[in-house]
């Protein structure tokens, strides 16, 4: 099968043809706020130069900034910087930030080792950085979509089309997160050209290409290589390239000084079992955009699909790659998906799937960096067993520096709340050069919030959030 025809059936033309059309009808009741064109030449950044604010603010579908010639990508090393631009990051697409904010365009490789593009958000709070340059919060938000508008470096941008607002919120929470300590920030369309969801070995490669594409951008005024701490943080679907990094970064980019990361809502550890368990079940509108990301990525999990699954499988599989994650995962909740599959036995043994699923999977590897995981007790879309199993692999390494906190009281959404103060303080705490433990420590609290963590951290951060989202310049301190 080739990679340009779709999980229904449908040639990749027609297919594109749709979003094209979909998409410039949602752009005729888009609002376009504050975009207008930058008087001043280009500002070089390396040897490429800086394009000046969009006049327009287009989706990937339609914008000639997300393409480059396939010649150009190849002959690019693994994140060096093709296009650069400045941009307005917003919340919510409508409240501008009043912070320093652009998009690169670099290089990064698939899952099969071929060269791709994709794009980081870069941010970094105003005025010049402090001596010895920024830090750099890597943060990876769960896209958790097939549709290229759907990708954060759009979402993130005053007068995009405001339809995925859960990406858009998350986006503006990375930026939060890292502005207010004074770091720069990056944020990486870590599923590639094709959202390619659930693929952790390219999200785990372009994430790390996209720091490697963040430190060599001058206007970051970050150093390259060891010099720069890196932190990295991702909840749910940003677990499955943040899991990649952590396990696979000394091999791929061991320039790069991650000093810590923090994983909550772990996607990767078993996502034979999380397919499984979310079939005919409450989570199960999020399968069709797994198996079609999968599908993506390995034209041979392609070819089970459009040979093996009965017809409308494959139109909900297509369906679905149409929408964000907030419209796609609600539709069809409690559809047995495994079910449409015509073959005998379970799709996912199959071996080429399994391959597939299985080349994703966290517990390859022990991470050699401080790392803290979260995971609720009673998630019900992606069961515990799993990620205890990788935890307790990890731990019969001596030189692992593991924290893990199985929360009782708690479940996959609000579990954020549950891991974002403990895992935020983590990375403040490496960002800081604050020693760490060797071995693991794992605790089952019934409740994280009674410990005043999430109090504590709304009362120091507030100042600088509040700054943020309303307009206020927020300066390096």
């Amino acid at each position: 099968m080739k990679r340009g025809t779709s999980p229904g059936g449908l040639p990749g033309a027609w297919r594109r043809a749709v979003v094209l059309v979909g998409v410039a009808a949602l752009l005729l009741v888009s609002v376009v706020l504050g975009a207008a064109t930058a008087s001043a030449a280009p500002v070089p950044a390396g040897n490429v130069p800086i394009q000046p604010l969009p006049v327009l603010v287009l989706p990937p579908e339609l914008d000639p900034f997300y393409k480059a010639p396939a010649d150009v990508i190849a002959s690019t090393e693994p994140g060096g910087i093709i296009k650069a631009r400045q941009i307005t990051p917003a919340l919510l697409s409508v409240a501008p930030f009043n912070i320093d904010a652009w998009q690169v365009l670099f290089r990064t490789n698939d899952s099969h080792g071929n060269a791709v593009a994709t794009v980081t958000t870069l941010i970094k709070p105003r005025g010049p950085a402090p001596e010895g340059g920024l830090k750099l919060l890597s943060y990876q938000v769960a896209e958790d979509s097939t549709a290229q508008y759907c990708a954060m470096s759009y979402v993130a941008q005053q007068g995009s089309i405001p339809a995925d607002y859960v990406n858009s919120a998350e986006t503006s929470l990375g930026i939060a997160l890292g502005v207010s300590q004074g770091w720069a920030v990056a944020i990486t369309d870590y599923q590639g050209p094709n959202s390619a969801w659930g693929a952790a070995v390219l999200g785990g490669q372009a994430t790390l290409d996209g720091i490697r594409a963040a430190e060599n951008f001058a206007p970051l005024q970050l150093t390259a290589g060891p010099a720069t701490p890196v932190g990295l943080m991702g909840y749910s679907g940003g677990t499955i390239p943040t899991g990649w990094v952590a396990e696979n970064h000394d091999t791929y980019a061991p320039e790069i000084n991650i000093v810590g990361v923090t994983m909550g809502g772990i996607a990767t550890a078993d996502l034979k079992g999380v397919l499984r368990f979310n079939n005919f079940n409450y989570g199960a509108g999020l399968i069709g955009p797994a198996m079609h990301g999968f599908a993506t990525e390995y034209p041979e999990v392609q070819d089970v699909l459009d040979s093996h699954y009965d017809w409308f499988g494959r139109f909900m599989m297509t369906f679905k790659s149409f929408l964000c994650h907030p419209q796609g995962s609600v539709l069809f909740p409690y559809w047995n998906y495994l079910g449409s599959f015509t073959g005998s036995g379970d799709p996912l043994d199959l071996p080429q799937v399994s391959a597939a699923i299985s080349a994703q999977e966290l517990g390859k590897r022990t991470p050699h960096v401080p790392m803290y995981l979260y995971h609720a007790q009673s998630d019900e879309l992606i069961p515990n067993a799993g990620v205890d199993r990788v935890v307790n692999q990890y731990c019969q390494d001596p030189d692992a520096s593991i924290t893990y906190t199985r929360e009782f009281l708690a479940e996959h959404i609000s579990g954020i709340i549950g891991w974002l103060p403990k895992g935020y303080q983590f990375i403040i705490d490496r960002m800081n050069g604050v020693a760490t433990h060797n071995g693991c420590t794992i605790d089952s609290p019934y409740n994280t919030l009674t410990d005043g963590d999430f109090v504590n951290l709304i009362g120091k951060e507030w100042p600088q959030i509040a700054a943020l989202v309303t307009g206020f310049p927020v300066g390096s301190r």
